[in-house]
């Protein structure tokens, strides 16, 4: 029988800029799993999650408000966010706005 074969989770500092930013480029043949983001904006805006060209998720903050989005309680490896093969993650901020923070992911094969 087959497995998945996953990666190490590697861990990476975020510093996202208005518009929009790679942060974990897309692999064309791997799942892009992101097990946590965390970090908060400079000024009050909006953060949009993206995989590729898909919405996963739009947070509206205000300057200083962190944001954590993590595995599952209790369902360690599951991710909070997925791309697809060929898909990047990516963090669209409003204008003026600048995201700090880190993240974790690892790839599927």
């Amino acid at each position: 029988m087959l497995q998945d074969a996953h990666t190490k989770k590697t861990s990476a500092a975020v510093v996202a800029a208005p518009g929009a930013n790679t942060d974990v480029a897309a692999n064309p043949d791997a799942y892009i799993y992101i097990h946590e983001l965390m970090g908060d904006l400079d000024v009050s805006g909006t953060i949009t999650i993206k995989a590729g060209s898909r919405v996963l998720g739009e947070f509206v903050l205000d300057a200083g408000q962190g944001l954590t989005e993590q595995d599952e309680p209790g369902m360690d490896g599951v991710s909070r966010f997925e791309c697809r093969p060929g898909e990047a993650f990516i963090l669209t901020l409003s204008a003026g706005s600048t995201f700090r923070g880190s993240i974790d992911y690892s790839y599927r094969y």
